[in-house]
């Protein structure tokens, strides 16, 4: 009869990887390690349960609904085991150790770096990394993540901390024929669906689609046309720069969120304090340099 001595740990936590990327490749990469031990350790926990782990389908991979409450558990066993390396953390007063950030690329350059140094100074032990990604629908392997579409996954921390601001831009010097000429993001910035505001705006589908909105605003320029954008991203350029129209502006709102079993963490909190103050800083400076009209 087979128990949890059978088991090998060192399968459980590449598991752990697969079920939190969705992808054994993925999984590896997060891992460092190569593709083919990932799906080697598959095969080996396939042996030991007697069942298969995973299945391959036409649009990838699938794991064994048979095993539902296996990888549940599994899961759950990473998270807390995560609450409590944090929990031993605690006996410092001072935050420390790796974590692990995700956003969209706008909200990495335009606000999370420009304000960096304040982490770094009050918390000097954390090591950080900032991961730029389109909307996230879970974390992944990431500790946080700020996202404009709600996560479904159970026992997460959501919570509101903004909104982003779009509104359409075009360079000062620009003739008002070349507006119909604009930009659109794509993919990397697919979560502020832009074309809606921008066919909204201009009448018309863009001509021009970019990855990020840094892209979209140096084509801007070079190009004459207009673009969508964020007002923190087009603050940089204010000066440079025409409102196309300042009374169409789409909101779209943003969440923070961690697994509940970290809400006690000092470095979760520290880190979420910082995002917060920040997000607050780079949101009163947007306002006074493009105020809504009244």
């Amino acid at each position: 009869m087979m128990n949890a001595h059978d088991l090998n740990w060192d399968d459980l936590r590449v598991l752990s990887a697969v079920i939190d990327t969705k992808s054994l490749s993925a999984a590896a990469k997060t891992l460092g390690i190569d593709p083919a031990t990932v799906s080697r350790r598959m095969t080996r926990l396939t042996a030991t349960l007697g069942l298969p782990v995973y299945s391959k389908h036409v649009d990838g991979w699938r794991p064994n609904p048979d095993l539902t409450q296996f990888l549940e558990l599994v899961a759950q066993f990473h998270h807390q085991l995560e609450h409590a390396l944090s929990t031993l953390q605690e006996r410092s007063s001072t935050p420390s150790g790796r974590i692990s950030v995700e956003a969209p690329a706008c909200i990495v350059t335009g606000i999370l770096l420009p304000n960096f140094e304040n982490l770094a100074a009050s918390a000097p032990e954390l090591n950080v990394t900032l991961h730029r990604s389109a909307a996230a629908s879970g974390l992944g392997q990431n500790d946080l993540i700020i996202t404009s579409v709600q996560p479904e996954q159970g026992r997460l921390m959501t919570q509101a901390i903004g909104q982003m601001t779009l509104e359409a831009f075009a360079p000062k010097d620009t003739r008002p024929e070349q507006h119909a000429h604009w930009i659109a993001g794509r993919e990397a910035e697919d979560a502020f669906h832009v074309d809606d505001i921008g066919e909204t705006i201009f009448g018309c589908p863009a001509t021009h689609h970019l990855d990020t909105f840094a892209d979209a605003s140096r084509m801007m320029f070079s190009s004459g046309s207009s673009t969508v954008l964020p007002r923190v991203v087009a603050r940089e350029h204010a000066a440079k720069l025409l409102r196309v129209n300042p009374t169409m502006v789409k909101k779209v709102p943003l969440f923070l969120c961690f697994h509940e079993s970290r809400k006690s963490d000092p470095t979760i909190r520290a880190v979420t304090d910082w995002i917060r103050a920040t997000f607050k800083k780079e949101g009163a400076a947007c306002k006074a340099t493009f105020p809504d009209p009244e």
